[in-house]
């Protein structure tokens, strides 16, 4: 088993960067505490290659450690509470879960566009783009409202 940790190379392209970046995401940088080995990260890895999604599943393990750990009390002096690392690492896990998704929405299909007005613009000027089934305003000529029958509700 091994542990490594290399903060010049933090990035999402390289086994080596994905590795170091998840183990930044959890909080074990530190080698004197060591809370993961590099086998169950890259375990984690070929779960899914978002290394959000894959730092929730280790923040997941690290709690699961915790939880199995009994919570101690030495003489009033010295205090241990592993009952409160598994809730922080499962707290932790639900928000790496849900960076995973905000960050990494390109791979759902979701695309945004318009931020601007110019941009809306050019968007709706594309011919080979298929047309949207609603849009804001659609029904609006020249800054009011059509005026539509609606003697049926009478």
């Amino acid at each position: 088993m091994t542990w490594s940790y290399s903060e010049d190379v933090l990035n999402t392209t390289t086994a080596s960067g994905k590795l170091n970046t998840v183990r930044l995401l959890v909080g074990d940088t530190d080698e004197t505490d060591r809370l993961v080995q590099d086998e169950e990260i890259n375990f984690a890895l070929t779960q899914s290659d978002n290394v959000y999604y894959a730092a929730s599943w280790v923040a997941s393990v690290i709690a699961a450690k915790f939880s199995r750990k009994v919570s101690t009390e030495l003489d009033g002096q010295l205090r241990a509470d592993y009952s409160d690392l598994s809730r922080q690492y499962n707290k932790l896990s639900g928000t790496l879960r849900q960076n995973g998704t905000k960050y990494n929405a390109g791979s759902l299909g979701v695309v945004f566009g318009g931020t601007d007005i110019s941009a809306i613009e050019t968007v709706r000027e594309q011919t080979d783009r298929v047309k949207p089934s609603f849009r804001r305003d659609q029904f609006r000529i020249n800054g009011q409202y059509e005026d539509y029958d609606t003697s049926y509700n009478q």
